[in-house]
Parts: C-alpha cells; structure tokens; sequence
C-alpha cells in the first residue's frame, strides 16, 4: 500500500482527483485515521481515506494530530461535509 501525504489546504482539490468519478464521490472511498508514528497511537491519529481500487492512501497532514482515532474520523467526516456544503467537492448525486 502506497501513501501520499497532503496538508489540509488541499483536500478539496485531491478529492475531486482521487475520490471522485464523473463528478461524484465513489462510494467505495474508505475514510479512516492512521497513527502519526505506527504503533504508538499515544502520538496521535491522522485523518485518511484510501481510495477505491487501488492500494492508495491519502493521509491529511495538520499542524496538530488528533488525539483518537475516532475524533480524526469525525474531523474528515465534518470536513468533506463542509466542502460539500460549500460545493468544492461532490458527496452525492443531487436529487434531480
């Protein structure tokens, strides 16, 4: 498994790239977190997703890493949501 390493200032546009297809996310995009240092997770976690049919992993990079893995997941949850509600990123197909 290859990962990349992105600051947040970018999500938006490596999303668009990597997680979507004709314009909307591929519903196979797994978020996740991963350790900041693998196997100390006292160090942190760091939001990720690894994108569908490929041995891809986007890490997001921060100034500060979250405390638990399921606080990272949240942040990348609230986040897409965000650049989705702002129309930077696609989630869904709109209803038509």
């Amino acid at each position: 498994m290859s990962t990349i390493e992105i600051p947040v200032r970018h999500i938006a546009s490596v999303w668009r790239e990597y997680a979507q297809r004709d314009g909307v996310t591929d519903p196979a995009v797994e978020l996740l977190a991963r350790e900041v240092y693998p196997g100390y997770p006292s160090w942190g976690y760091r939001p990720a997703f690894r994108v569908p049919g490929t041995d891809l992993v986007v890490e997001i990079v921060s100034s500060q890493p979250h405390p638990s893995y399921a606080q990272a997941l949240q942040w990348i949850e609230w986040m897409l949501e965000r650049l989705h509600d702002n129309g930077n990123i696609q989630l869904h197909r709109e209803a038509s």
